[in-house]
């Protein structure tokens, strides 16, 4: 029996990244000027790698939790 769940986590953060984007496409076709140049290049800009690498340790993370877990019901 699963006594974790990181799927529900990774799916949340996957979505809240994609609605970011999204509400960030609107912005600037309102909003393009130094000041949102600046936020891009030192905020969202460095935002998306972070997410990726976040959810693929979370991927790999549940591969070696499940991997654990049939070893020790195989006892």
């Amino acid at each position: 029996m699963k006594t974790w769940d990181l799927n529900t986590g990774a799916s949340k953060l996957d979505e809240a990244a994609d609605s970011l984007q999204i509400a960030w496409r609107e912005a600037t076709e309102h909003w393009d000027d130094e000041t949102s140049r600046k936020f891009l290049q030192d905020y969202l800009g460095p935002l998306a790698p972070r997410v990726t690498r976040a959810l693929d340790a979370v991927h790999r993370l549940m591969q070696v939790l499940n991997k654990a877990e049939r070893e020790c019901s195989d006892v």
